[in-house]
């Protein structure tokens, strides 16, 4: 008869996989809203060196996938 894992171990692999699924969706995100801002400067007419706006966004959603990666290696930890 097979051993069934322990819920503990079923409950952080769920939420391991939530967190990856969280860094998948982050990266697409990021990408949509880069071609979005890029759409948006070049309907304004905007020149590159105008795009300080384009940093905010890029560091934003670092942020977002430096905090989730974090979460995901503390739930490793706890496994």
């Amino acid at each position: 008869m097979a051993k069934r894992p322990p819920v503990k171990d079923k409950a952080v692999k769920h939420h391991l996989r939530e967190i990856a699924d969280c860094l998948d969706e982050a990266l697409r995100l990021q990408s949509r809203v880069m071609d979005l801002t890029e759409q948006v400067y070049e309907a304004a007419g905007m020149r590159p060196s105008d795009r300080t706006h384009r940093g905010k966004v890029t560091g934003l959603l670092f942020g977002l996938q430096a905090h989730l990666e974090e979460l995901n290696h503390l739930a490793k930890d706890e496994a």
